[in-house]
């Protein structure tokens, strides 16, 4: 495993170290088994509970006690094998909300200030459960003291997205190798997963896009029944995780001939890419990195297709900060870790994306997904 127990500790230890100087008596860390909701949670433990049904909390005390409380007790002895915290200190609920509540009272902490990571993910009902049984707490959100964390990426996590983009990037190209007149979105995605699965890919990281011919033509639309015929043009848009952490790449050929537009839409979205990348740079802002790519779109007369920001940050999340759209001034700096992918989706001739994944380095940014050379976007008559 690239992301060992020592290094969930050891982010632990971090951001326990945090809580005295925003003078946090309790820290609360709430997870939901859906994407997007138990990344924290995952982040400095090791456990995520991956069911839709599933909701914790980890509990991180001033002298660094925790306790893990679910509402399933099916899932406590998974957590306790997948995490560096001891099965006695986990407890299951049929009342998280209020179980909570009686927690904080019991350790005196009724009227304390308790920081909740997460507390913009919080179910309405949990948290008005959750307040009601603390009338006298003072509960704060403390989401950024994980996320800034989070957002500069150590070499194990960097080494874990490389290997997952090199997946992706595999099962894209047996996409594209099972491209065949009459063949649907559907099949190529069946040939893009199982290569994915085949090789260390853990899991898809979110729905995957194939698309074909029209289908292109909008920024994004799951895979159908819809076929592929001679001239069309073929978008994918996928990701796998690797050991929890998320690969996500664009690749856009056509399938036959390309029209001269084909071929243009194509030429300027590397060039934009390009033009992103090489702005892309410690102390550069997240607009200036857009702008540098749509510079390039509006210069070539299809501003008014790329209807989309150019990128977003990749980890434990398939969209996390820094996110790489306009009028965002985040200032670039070493470690972060996003996607860049312009975008023209014209009616009546088709779509093109290309993204690949960047690392910020001290000396500028560097791709750490295999970008394509300029020339793969046309396929080949079958």
């Amino acid at each position: 495993m690239l992301i060992g127990q020592e290094e969930y500790r050891s982010r632990f230890e971090r951001l326990h170290s945090a809580m005295a100087p925003k003078g946090f008596d309790l820290l609360m860390v709430y997870a939901q088994g859906n994407r997007g909701m138990y990344s924290n949670l995952l982040y400095v433990t090791g456990y995520y509970d991956f069911d839709p049904s599933l909701q914790c909390a980890l509990l991180i005390h001033a002298d660094g006690n925790v306790h893990l409380l679910s509402n399933s007790e099916w899932d406590l002895d998974r957590a306790a094998r997948t995490s560096w915290i001891e099965r006695r200190a986990m407890a299951s609920s049929v009342d998280l909300p209020a179980d909570l509540a009686r927690h904080c009272q019991r350790h005196g902490l009724a009227a304390g200030r308790i920081g909740v990571v997460g507390m913009e993910q919080l179910p309405l009902a949990f948290f008005r459960g959750l307040a009601s049984g603390l009338p006298h707490a003072d509960l704060v959100s403390a989401t950024s003291l994980v996320a800034e964390k989070r957002l500069l990426k150590t070499p194990r996590e960097i080494e874990a997205m490389r290997v997952a983009a090199e997946i992706t990037g595999r099962s894209i190209r047996a996409g594209m190798e099972s491209l065949r007149d009459g063949i649907s979105e559907l099949e190529t995605l069946g040939a893009c997963v199982r290569t994915m699965l085949e090789n260390r890919g853990d899991e898809l990281a979110f729905t995957p896009e194939v698309s074909f011919g029209y289908m292109t033509e909008v920024c994004a639309a799951p895979a159908s029944a819809n076929t592929l015929k001679q001239g069309d043009m073929v978008l994918f848009d996928m990701g796998c995780i690797f050991q929890h952490y998320v690969g996500d790449l664009s690749r856009t050929c056509v399938f036959g001939t390309p029209s001269r537009e084909q071929r243009t839409i194509y030429d300027v979205v590397f060039s934009a890419q390009s033009a992103a990348i090489n702005a892309a740079r410690p102390g550069a802002t997240s607009a200036g990195v857009d702008a540098a790519a749509r510079e390039v779109v509006d210069r070539a007369g299809y501003g008014g297709y790329f209807n989309h920001g150019l990128g977003h940050g990749l980890g434990l999340d398939h969209h996390e900060p820094p996110f790489i759209e306009r009028d965002d001034a985040t200032l670039l700096r070493p470690g972060m870790v996003f996607t860049v992918e312009p975008g023209i989706y014209v009616p009546g001739v088709g779509g093109a994306r290309i993204e690949d994944v960047v690392l910020i380095t001290d000396a500028g940014c560097e791709a750490i997904s295999q970008r394509t050379n300029g020339e793969q976007w046309i396929w080949r008559n079958a």
